[in-house]
């Protein structure tokens, strides 16, 4: 059974997260804005990571939007990035 994340991101009970094509644009688009404001080179699953955890935390939902201007999800984004770098390293995407 699939749950969405976030609008057009979705996780399944293996863990697996699918993204509708805007939504993957958009989160592209974050990476680039966010890397410059982290010392970490940040790319999609960093993002799409970020996200994740600040759903479980209840920051985000199933109405969210994810828009590269929308300054309180890059807020959100920007506090989480730390933890997934700590968590999961430079190479999240490469497994």
């Amino acid at each position: 059974m699939e749950r969405m994340i976030v609008l057009g991101v979705r996780l399944d009970e293996t863990g697996h997260v699918s993204v509708d094509a805007e939504v993957g644009r958009a989160l592209f688009d974050l990476a680039i804005d966010l890397e410059d404001a982290t010392p970490h080179p940040v790319d999609v699953q960093h993002v799409l990571a970020a996200i994740v955890l600040a759903e479980k935390d209840g920051l985000v939902n199933d109405q969210t939007r994810v828009l590269r201007d929308d300054e309180s999800l890059r807020g959100i984004i920007g506090q989480y990035l730390p933890i997934v770098f700590q968590q999961y390293g430079d190479q999240l995407g490469s497994e």
